[in-house]
């Protein structure tokens, strides 16, 4: 009993708490010493409601059209692939629209 609730803590640290306390330590770091930021930061709040509308019409599309890519590259893949791994690919957009969800507010909290 105590060896199942260990493994079953160890990969909930490991699936999702290691990985967002890795993002929260590391984003800070790429987003501070690149100077090249600064001036894009720049460009962008002259630019930001363009730069919104664009960014929100990427995140709709990724949204809507990730079934779709899913579905393109299991059929143009010749390896066998599960319905498991489908789904997980299908719930693999979650965590990709997360991230860039997680990198956009830390450009603009900045």
């Amino acid at each position: 009993m105590l060896n199942k609730y260990v493994r079953t803590t160890i990969i909930a640290i490991t699936k999702y708490i290691l990985p967002v306390v890795l993002l929260l330590l590391l984003a800070p770091q790429f987003v501070q010493f690149s100077s090249q930021l600064t001036q894009t930061n720049q460009f962008f709040q002259l630019h930001q409601i363009a730069f919104l509308l664009v960014h929100s019409l990427f995140y709709l599309a990724l949204y809507w059209l990730w079934p779709r890519i899913i579905h393109v590259l299991v059929n143009r893949s010749s390896h066998d692939i599960t319905q498991e791994q489908i789904n997980s690919a299908l719930k693999a957009k979650w965590y990709l629209l997360a991230a860039l969800v997680f990198f956009e507010v830390l450009v603009w909290w900045r």
